[in-house]
Protein backbone atom coordinates (compact mmCIF):
# COMPACT_ATOMS: atom_id res chain seq x y z
CA UNK A 1 0.00 0.00 0.00
CA UNK A 2 0.91 3.85 -0.83
CA UNK A 3 2.00 5.61 2.10
CA UNK A 4 4.16 8.72 3.04
CA UNK A 5 7.28 8.01 5.35
CA UNK A 6 6.86 10.44 8.45
CA UNK A 7 10.16 11.45 10.26
CA UNK A 8 10.47 14.14 12.72
CA UNK A 9 8.14 17.42 12.31
CA UNK A 10 6.65 16.48 9.60
CA UNK A 11 3.19 16.10 11.02
CA UNK A 12 3.44 18.79 13.35
CA UNK A 13 4.43 20.83 9.77
CA UNK A 14 1.91 19.14 8.12
CA UNK A 15 -1.36 20.70 10.92
CA UNK A 16 0.44 23.66 10.85
CA UNK A 17 -0.02 24.80 7.30
CA UNK A 18 -3.81 23.25 8.06
CA UNK A 19 -3.94 26.03 10.95
CA UNK A 20 -2.56 29.09 9.03
CA UNK A 21 -6.14 28.67 7.36
CA UNK A 22 -8.71 30.58 9.05
CA UNK A 23 -11.87 28.68 11.46
CA UNK A 24 -9.40 25.64 10.90
CA UNK A 25 -8.96 23.43 14.51
CA UNK A 26 -6.78 20.83 15.16
CA UNK A 27 -8.02 18.23 18.18
CA UNK A 28 -5.45 15.95 19.35
CA UNK A 29 -2.44 15.66 22.11
CA UNK A 30 -0.95 18.13 24.07
CA UNK A 31 2.41 17.38 26.27
CA UNK A 32 2.46 19.17 29.56
CA UNK A 33 5.64 18.00 31.49
CA UNK A 34 5.29 14.47 32.03
CA UNK A 35 1.24 14.23 31.50
CA UNK A 36 -0.89 14.43 28.36
CA UNK A 37 -4.22 15.83 27.51
CA UNK A 38 -6.51 16.17 25.04
CA UNK A 39 -6.49 19.56 23.87
CA UNK A 40 -7.98 21.96 20.62
CA UNK A 41 -5.59 23.98 18.85
CA UNK A 42 -6.18 27.31 17.42
CA UNK A 43 -3.56 29.04 14.41
CA UNK A 44 -0.30 26.77 15.35
CA UNK A 45 0.90 23.61 17.40
CA UNK A 46 2.28 24.06 20.97
CA UNK A 47 4.03 21.12 22.84
CA UNK A 48 1.81 18.48 20.02
CA UNK A 49 2.10 14.85 21.62
CA UNK A 50 1.09 12.46 18.48
CA UNK A 51 0.38 9.38 20.92
CA UNK A 52 -1.56 9.57 24.58
CA UNK A 53 -0.81 6.61 26.90
CA UNK A 54 -3.03 8.00 30.00
CA UNK A 55 -6.94 6.71 29.12
CA UNK A 56 -8.35 9.71 30.96
CA UNK A 57 -11.96 10.15 28.55
CA UNK A 58 -12.97 9.15 24.91
CA UNK A 59 -12.03 12.78 22.77
CA UNK A 60 -15.05 12.33 20.93
CA UNK A 61 -17.36 13.31 23.92
CA UNK A 62 -15.31 16.67 23.47
CA UNK A 63 -16.27 16.90 19.82
CA UNK A 64 -19.78 16.08 20.19
CA UNK A 65 -19.83 19.96 22.54
CA UNK A 66 -17.76 21.63 20.35
CA UNK A 67 -19.07 20.28 16.53
CA UNK A 68 -20.35 23.58 14.78
CA UNK A 69 -21.93 23.71 11.02
CA UNK A 70 -19.05 25.01 8.85
CA UNK A 71 -15.91 24.29 11.82
CA UNK A 72 -13.45 22.79 9.35
CA UNK A 73 -11.39 20.22 12.40
CA UNK A 74 -8.48 17.44 11.87
CA UNK A 75 -9.03 15.21 14.49
CA UNK A 76 -5.56 13.51 15.37
CA UNK A 77 -6.69 10.52 18.10
CA UNK A 78 -6.87 7.07 18.73
CA UNK A 79 -8.70 4.49 16.98
CA UNK A 80 -11.42 3.96 19.63
CA UNK A 81 -12.24 8.34 19.50
CA UNK A 82 -12.19 8.19 15.55
CA UNK A 83 -15.06 5.34 15.82
CA UNK A 84 -16.48 6.80 18.08
CA UNK A 85 -16.68 10.11 15.90
CA UNK A 86 -18.22 7.62 12.91
CA UNK A 87 -20.94 6.20 14.79
CA UNK A 88 -22.08 9.97 15.74
CA UNK A 89 -22.21 11.35 12.31
CA UNK A 90 -24.41 8.34 11.68
CA UNK A 91 -26.47 9.19 14.12
CA UNK A 92 -26.58 12.67 12.89
CA UNK A 93 -25.18 14.57 15.94
CA UNK A 94 -21.72 15.24 13.84
CA UNK A 95 -21.76 16.51 10.39
CA UNK A 96 -18.17 15.00 8.92
CA UNK A 97 -17.83 17.17 5.31
CA UNK A 98 -15.67 19.46 7.23
CA UNK A 99 -14.03 17.29 9.08
CA UNK A 100 -10.61 15.39 8.65
CA UNK A 101 -10.17 11.77 10.56
CA UNK A 102 -7.07 10.75 11.28
CA UNK A 103 -6.31 7.44 13.27
CA UNK A 104 -3.08 6.51 14.83
CA UNK A 105 -1.90 3.40 16.11
CA UNK A 106 -2.47 2.43 19.79
CA UNK A 107 -0.56 0.67 21.87
CA UNK A 108 -2.74 0.62 24.59
CA UNK A 109 -3.69 2.80 27.21
CA UNK A 110 -3.22 2.73 31.21
CA UNK A 111 -5.80 4.33 33.33
CA UNK A 112 -5.82 8.04 34.54
CA UNK A 113 -6.14 6.87 38.18
CA UNK A 114 -2.83 4.44 37.33
CA UNK A 115 -0.52 6.97 35.64
CA UNK A 116 2.18 6.00 37.25
CA UNK A 117 2.44 3.17 35.88
CA UNK A 118 3.17 4.68 32.30
CA UNK A 119 6.19 3.64 30.59
CA UNK A 120 8.57 6.23 29.81
CA UNK A 121 10.27 6.86 26.26
CA UNK A 122 10.12 3.88 23.70
CA UNK A 123 8.56 1.76 26.00
CA UNK A 124 5.03 2.70 25.60
CA UNK A 125 5.28 0.29 22.90
CA UNK A 126 5.47 -2.30 25.68
CA UNK A 127 1.99 -1.88 26.58
CA UNK A 128 1.03 -3.73 23.94
CA UNK A 129 2.88 -6.81 25.66
CA UNK A 130 2.44 -5.89 28.82
CA UNK A 131 -1.23 -7.00 29.57
CA UNK A 132 -1.06 -5.98 33.24
CA UNK A 133 0.04 -2.60 33.02
CA UNK A 134 -2.88 -1.38 29.65
CA UNK A 135 -6.51 -1.45 30.56
CA UNK A 136 -9.04 -4.01 30.09
CA UNK A 137 -10.62 -2.19 27.29
CA UNK A 138 -6.87 -2.25 25.34
CA UNK A 139 -5.89 -5.50 25.71
CA UNK A 140 -9.35 -6.62 24.39
CA UNK A 141 -9.93 -3.88 21.63
CA UNK A 142 -11.11 -4.86 18.40
CA UNK A 143 -9.30 -2.48 16.28
CA UNK A 144 -5.96 -0.49 17.82
CA UNK A 145 -4.48 -0.07 14.09
CA UNK A 146 -4.90 3.71 12.35
CA UNK A 147 -7.03 1.89 9.50
CA UNK A 148 -10.05 4.02 10.54
CA UNK A 149 -11.24 7.50 9.53
CA UNK A 150 -9.69 9.52 6.40
CA UNK A 151 -6.09 8.89 6.89
CA UNK A 152 -3.81 7.29 9.58
CA UNK A 153 -0.30 6.91 10.78
CA UNK A 154 0.80 3.74 11.56
CA UNK A 155 4.35 2.41 12.67
CA UNK A 156 6.09 -0.33 10.98
CA UNK A 157 7.78 -3.67 12.70
CA UNK A 158 11.32 -1.05 12.36
CA UNK A 159 9.66 1.67 13.78
CA UNK A 160 9.00 3.94 11.13
CA UNK A 161 6.14 5.73 10.68
CA UNK A 162 3.80 6.17 7.58
CA UNK A 163 0.50 8.35 7.04
CA UNK A 164 -1.73 6.78 4.64
CA UNK A 165 -5.19 8.20 2.82
CA UNK A 166 -8.43 6.14 3.00
CA UNK A 167 -11.01 8.96 1.60
CA UNK A 168 -10.46 11.81 -0.86
CA UNK A 169 -10.08 13.69 2.44
CA UNK A 170 -7.50 11.75 3.92
CA UNK A 171 -5.76 12.78 0.59
CA UNK A 172 -5.51 16.34 1.45
CA UNK A 173 -4.66 15.39 4.93
CA UNK A 174 -0.74 13.31 3.04
CA UNK A 175 -0.82 16.62 0.31
CA UNK A 176 0.67 18.50 3.36
CA UNK A 177 3.10 16.01 4.35
CA UNK A 178 6.36 16.31 2.73
CA UNK A 179 7.34 13.46 0.31
CA UNK A 180 6.59 11.29 -1.81
CA UNK A 181 4.01 8.54 -1.78
CA UNK A 182 6.03 4.79 -1.46
CA UNK A 183 5.01 1.41 -1.03
CA UNK A 184 5.13 0.73 2.54
CA UNK A 185 6.14 -2.79 4.45
CA UNK A 186 3.32 -4.88 4.70
CA UNK A 187 4.65 -5.52 8.69
CA UNK A 188 3.22 -3.32 10.58
CA UNK A 189 4.08 -3.17 14.50
CA UNK A 190 0.17 -3.90 14.99
CA UNK A 191 -1.42 -6.16 13.62
CA UNK A 192 -5.06 -7.55 13.28
CA UNK A 193 -6.91 -8.72 16.70
CA UNK A 194 -7.60 -12.43 16.53
CA UNK A 195 -8.40 -14.09 19.75
CA UNK A 196 -11.90 -12.61 21.42
CA UNK A 197 -11.73 -11.99 24.54
CA UNK A 198 -14.38 -13.95 27.05
CA UNK A 199 -17.17 -11.26 28.28
CA UNK A 200 -18.66 -10.95 31.48
CA UNK A 201 -22.79 -12.05 30.81
CA UNK A 202 -23.47 -14.07 33.88
CA UNK A 203 -26.45 -12.26 35.75
CA UNK A 204 -25.23 -13.16 38.84
CA UNK A 205 -21.77 -11.46 38.55
CA UNK A 206 -23.48 -8.94 37.22
CA UNK A 207 -25.91 -8.37 40.26
CA UNK A 208 -22.98 -8.77 42.24
CA UNK A 209 -20.91 -6.17 40.44
CA UNK A 210 -23.41 -3.83 39.99
CA UNK A 211 -24.27 -4.09 43.47
CA UNK A 212 -21.75 -1.49 44.68
CA UNK A 213 -23.69 1.00 41.75
CA UNK A 214 -24.39 4.36 43.31
CA UNK A 215 -26.37 5.82 40.50
CA UNK A 216 -24.13 9.31 39.61
CA UNK A 217 -24.58 8.14 35.78
CA UNK A 218 -21.12 9.22 35.09
CA UNK A 219 -20.69 6.40 32.96
CA UNK A 220 -23.43 7.73 30.66
CA UNK A 221 -22.12 11.28 31.10
CA UNK A 222 -18.97 10.03 29.76
CA UNK A 223 -20.17 7.55 26.87
CA UNK A 224 -19.25 9.24 23.66
CA UNK A 225 -22.42 7.37 21.90
CA UNK A 226 -24.75 7.89 24.64
CA UNK A 227 -25.59 11.03 23.15
CA UNK A 228 -29.86 11.82 23.93
CA UNK A 229 -30.27 15.53 25.67
CA UNK A 230 -33.56 14.27 27.02
CA UNK A 231 -32.54 10.86 28.59
CA UNK A 232 -35.51 8.97 30.32
CA UNK A 233 -33.36 8.58 33.48
CA UNK A 234 -33.92 12.52 33.74
CA UNK A 235 -37.53 12.36 34.81
CA UNK A 236 -39.39 10.25 37.14
CA UNK A 237 -40.74 7.64 35.00
CA UNK A 238 -37.98 5.29 36.18
CA UNK A 239 -36.02 6.82 38.53
CA UNK A 240 -38.61 8.30 40.65
CA UNK A 241 -38.26 10.90 43.48
CA UNK A 242 -39.96 12.77 46.15
CA UNK A 243 -43.76 11.80 46.16
CA UNK A 244 -43.47 9.32 43.58
CA UNK A 245 -40.94 7.26 45.56
CA UNK A 246 -42.80 8.05 48.52
CA UNK A 247 -45.83 5.98 46.81
CA UNK A 248 -44.39 3.42 45.39
CA UNK A 249 -42.48 2.04 48.54
CA UNK A 250 -45.51 1.92 50.20
CA UNK A 251 -47.29 0.02 47.08
CA UNK A 252 -44.10 -2.09 46.83
CA UNK A 253 -42.91 -2.60 50.09
CA UNK A 254 -38.82 -1.91 51.92
CA UNK A 255 -36.43 -1.41 48.47
CA UNK A 256 -32.74 -0.87 48.30
CA UNK A 257 -31.41 1.99 47.84
CA UNK A 258 -30.21 3.87 45.49
CA UNK A 259 -33.37 2.11 43.40
CA UNK A 260 -33.49 1.11 40.15
CA UNK A 261 -29.85 0.75 39.13
CA UNK A 262 -29.85 -2.91 37.32
CA UNK A 263 -32.73 -0.96 35.33
CA UNK A 264 -30.48 1.63 34.31
CA UNK A 265 -27.53 -0.14 32.93
CA UNK A 266 -29.63 -2.76 31.65
CA UNK A 267 -31.43 0.07 29.33
CA UNK A 268 -27.75 1.94 28.82
CA UNK A 269 -26.69 -1.83 27.52
CA UNK A 270 -29.34 -2.12 24.85
CA UNK A 271 -28.85 1.56 24.01
CA UNK A 272 -25.56 1.59 23.09
CA UNK A 273 -25.16 -2.08 22.37
CA UNK A 274 -24.91 -1.60 18.79
CA UNK A 275 -22.66 1.74 18.60
CA UNK A 276 -20.37 1.12 21.93
CA UNK A 277 -16.71 0.77 20.86
CA UNK A 278 -15.31 -0.55 23.67
CA UNK A 279 -12.97 2.38 24.66
CA UNK A 280 -13.93 1.97 28.42
CA UNK A 281 -14.72 5.23 29.04
CA UNK A 282 -17.64 4.66 31.12
CA UNK A 283 -15.35 2.16 33.44
CA UNK A 284 -13.06 4.71 33.72
CA UNK A 285 -15.29 7.24 35.21
CA UNK A 286 -16.66 4.61 37.51
CA UNK A 287 -16.17 6.15 41.45
CA UNK A 288 -16.69 2.44 41.89
CA UNK A 289 -14.49 0.25 39.80
CA UNK A 290 -17.42 -1.80 38.46
CA UNK A 291 -15.89 -3.70 35.31
CA UNK A 292 -18.48 -1.95 32.90
CA UNK A 293 -16.34 -2.70 29.94
CA UNK A 294 -16.16 -6.54 30.29
CA UNK A 295 -20.35 -6.26 30.35
CA UNK A 296 -21.28 -3.26 27.89
CA UNK A 297 -18.99 -5.36 25.15
CA UNK A 298 -19.89 -8.48 26.16
CA UNK A 299 -23.54 -7.39 24.80
CA UNK A 300 -22.32 -5.24 21.89
CA UNK A 301 -19.89 -7.38 20.54
CA UNK A 302 -22.63 -10.13 20.69
CA UNK A 303 -24.69 -8.14 19.12
CA UNK A 304 -22.79 -6.62 16.61
CA UNK A 305 -21.60 -9.96 15.38
CA UNK A 306 -25.22 -11.27 14.85
CA UNK A 307 -25.68 -8.24 11.71
CA UNK A 308 -21.33 -8.71 10.66
CA UNK A 309 -21.40 -5.01 11.94
CA UNK A 310 -18.16 -3.22 13.62
CA UNK A 311 -19.01 0.19 15.57
CA UNK A 312 -16.80 2.91 14.08
CA UNK A 313 -15.32 1.02 10.94
CA UNK A 314 -17.34 3.03 8.13
CA UNK A 315 -19.45 5.91 7.40
CA UNK A 316 -21.20 3.80 4.80
CA UNK A 317 -21.87 0.47 6.60
CA UNK A 318 -24.84 1.74 8.51
CA UNK A 319 -25.88 1.06 12.08
CA UNK A 320 -28.17 -1.91 12.30
CA UNK A 321 -31.00 -1.30 14.26
CA UNK A 322 -31.80 2.25 11.47
CA UNK A 323 -31.92 0.20 8.51
CA UNK A 324 -34.19 -2.96 7.47
CA UNK A 325 -33.23 -5.90 5.56
CA UNK A 326 -35.83 -8.80 5.01
CA UNK A 327 -34.95 -12.10 6.62
CA UNK A 328 -31.73 -10.32 7.88
CA UNK A 329 -31.85 -12.87 11.11
CA UNK A 330 -32.96 -16.05 9.61
CA UNK A 331 -29.12 -18.01 9.96
CA UNK A 332 -28.50 -15.69 13.19
CA UNK A 333 -26.70 -18.10 16.19
CA UNK A 334 -26.98 -17.04 19.39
Amino acid sequence: MLGKKITNGHVEGALNKFLEQEQYLVMGFEKDSSKVYHRVFKDKLDNYALMNPVFAMNGALYLRRLFAKGAQIVLMLRPCEIRSYIELAKLTQIEPEDIIAVSVDCFGTVSSKKEGDVPAGDELKGLSKDIGKARWACTNCRERRGVVGDAGIRIDADGTFWAFSYTDKGKTFLSLLEGEAEEAPARMEIAPSEERPQFQIDMKEFEKDFSKCIMCMNCRDMCPVCYCVDCVFNGDEYLPKGDALFNKIFRSGSTGMPRGKELFHLIRMFHVSQTCVGCGACEEACPQGIPLTKYFKGVSERLQGMFSYMSGRSLEEQIPYLTFVEDELKDAED
